[in-house]
């Protein structure tokens, strides 16, 4: 459970009414509508970290916001400076292949960097049905899609498909870290509601050749969503549907669902995520978290729920503070709610009540007894000429402690939250010389950890390809270009290309080896691709052998070395000599 977010959004879905709104004295005032203005944009950073449902960092996601994109790193991690988004929404988007594209939403803090996790979810297939006759899939928690006959169209050119419809389909829980968007949402009179959420599914439907599909315009859907123990009781008989609207980052009213044993059962006019919600009256909500020693809590998590029940009961939603403590975001008006600083293992270490009115709300500054979950981090870093390093970062990770921490002017310093006293990994890095420490482990005590003085120093984190054609030496370096390598499985075949340029056209250097990611493995190629041959292309009569001395993860590198001096150019058959050594990170 982990996401930072300077404009910490986080429009729950945890509503109480006080009992004492029933009172006969008492008159309950709703706030003025909002009418949502998406067309007022300001100028924000946004950072943060995507990972997988089990925690893990997700490499090389593609993340976009407003007009800017970006690729995650070996840590999950994406930084996308300037980009213009719209004040009353900003949107964060994250898509990697195998998985739902992922959306967090939140009110955009001009002149703030922005923090946000984004949790993606595995796609998984629940059956095919027959676009041509129709039919139903259904999940193993009980989600179901059921589509008409000859009712599928590609989306991309609205033509009708008549093939076998692949069914993607999750159910997600209300409360989880996954739901796109920060819980609000646009009804159908076009005002802003808070949402108040009982089921959630994510639904996508491609065909043959992996395209996305759609429902034909005039046909419809149905749709069933399993509602969640802890929250059957409560579900009304009848409730609003929402789809989450991609281009706004807001849910919208479309339709209504009934309750029929433990499910609501609707139909639909297109896929996406389907939410059977209550739309409620919102007004926005600020506050900082420091710790005792006023010293502000950066990106820890926080949840508001709805005052007296149980903290699981699934209405709870939550967000992440800013790197100087801050959070804000939109909380259902006239509601009693608690606010719960976590850990990242979710455990609350500190709580406070407060309740909302028909106005918005500051909380001022929270400051509780967070007792063994406060760490604080501090030290100085060197780089390989023993001088400060002006500009770079200290990465923790591991047990949910993933943070970036910025290095000014040779000294950093971070207070957030802990599971418990714990080992973390952390990895110093140089923005100037693009150089880092070995991953080194920490113990995390409570309180005060002054790390001393780290070196950036030992490892490059820039990758290489340098080869000698004939006589001719070339290095291929980053980060004035760019090299990449792809793990291609099932195959075994390992894929190093040069990126920069125009690789379409004219590859700097290009090969792929087999054996597989052991590096222990005899790996051998035998066609090369390089502008140094004359016809930009060479092969091997007899395969190479590729001495591999690193295969890291997705996210690391892979090193090593060949020379032979039999390749001939594919055109001509002219005989050469190649000598190679490369260092590249792992892009899959």
């Amino acid at each position: 459970m982990k996401s930072k977010l300077y404009a910490l959004f986080f429009a729950l879905i945890t509503l109480c009414i006080l009992d004492a709104c029933n009172d006969d004295d008492v008159t309950i005032v709703d706030p003025d509508p909002i009418t949502p203005d998406l067309t007022e944009k300001i100028t924000a950073s946004v950072t943060g970290f995507v990972a997988d449902e089990d925690g893990t960092p997700i490499v090389y996601a593609n993340v976009d916001a407003g007009d800017k994109h970006a690729l995650t790193d070996e840590y999950g991690y994406f930084e996308i400076p300037a980009a213009s988004l719209a004040k009353f929404a900003g949107q964060v988007k994250v898509s990697k292949t195998g998985y739902f594209d992922g959306y967090k939403t939140f009110i955009t803090q001009a002149n703030k960097e922005n923090f946000v996790r984004v949790k993606l979810l595995t796609k998984t297939e629940i059956g095919t049905i027959s676009a041509s006759s129709g039919g139903s899939a259904s999940s193993t928690d009980g989600a179901t899609v059921t589509l008409p006959a000859e009712g599928v169209v590609t989306a991309s050119t609205n033509a009708s498909y008549t093939g076998d419809v692949h069914v993607n389909v999750r159910l997600i829980d209300p409360a989880a870290e996954a739901v796109p968007g920060d819980a609000r949402g646009t009804s159908t009179d076009g005002y802003a509601k808070a949402l108040k959420a009982f089921t959630t599914v994510a639904v996508e439907l491609t065909g043959s050749n992996g395209q996305t599909l759609q429902i034909k315009d005039g046909k419809s859907a149905t749709i069933t969503l399993p509602i969640p123990a802890a929250l059957a009781s409560d579900a009304p008989a009848t409730i609003a549907l929402w789809s989450f609207n991609t281009e706004t980052g807001l849910w919208k009213q479309e339709g209504t669902a009934t309750k029929t044993g433990g499910a609501y059962i609707g139909t639909v006019e297109h896929f996406s995520f389907w939410e059977g919600a209550e739309g409620i009256p919102l007004v926005n909500f600020s506050a900082r978290v420091v710790d005792a020693s006023s010293q502000p809590l950066a990106h820890v998590p926080v949840t508001i729920n709805i005052g007296g029940l149980p903290k699981n009961a699934g209405y709870g939603k939550f967000g992440y503070t800013d790197a100087n403590g801050y959070i804000s975001g939109a909380v259902f008006a006239n509601a009693n709610l608690v606010l719960d600083i976590l850990t990242p293992c979710a455990l609350s270490a500190y709580s406070h009540e407060f309740s909302t009115a028909a106005t918005d709300i500051d909380l001022g500054t929270l400051t509780g007894n967070l007792g063994q979950s406060v760490v604080t981090l501090s030290g100085t870093v060197r780089d390989c000429e023993n001088q400060p390093v002006a500009d770079g970062y200290v990465q923790t990770y591991d047990n949910g402690f993933y943070n970036r921490i910025a290095i000014t002017n040779g000294t950093f310093s971070f207070t957030g939250l802990a599971c418990t006293n714990t080992d973390v990994n952390i990895v110093v890095v140089d923005y100037a010389t693009n150089e880092q420490n070995i991953p080194a482990s920490v113990h995390l005590n409570a309180g005060v950890n002054n790390l001393g003085t780290l070196t950036a120093c030992g490892t490059s984190t820039m990758g290489f390809i340098n080869y000698t054609y004939d006589d001719v030496s070339v290095s291929i370096q980053e980060p004035t270009d760019t090299v990449a390598a792809y793990n291609l499985t099932p195959a075994a075949w390992t894929q190093v290309v040069t990126l920069s340029g125009n690789p379409n056209e004219s590859q700097k250097m290009a090969f792929q080896f087999d054996g597989g990611s052991d590096p222990e493995g005899v790996h051998k190629f035998s066609d090369v691709f390089s502008n140094a041959f004359p016809s930009g292309r060479g092969y091997a009569p007899v395969p190479v052998t590729v001495t591999i001395t690193e295969y890291g993860p997705v996210g690391g590198f892979i090193s090593g070395e060949f020379s032979t001096d039999l390749i001939l150019d594919f055109n001509d058959n002219s005989i050469h000599s190649l000598t190679c050594s490369f260092r590249i990170r792992r892009r899959q």
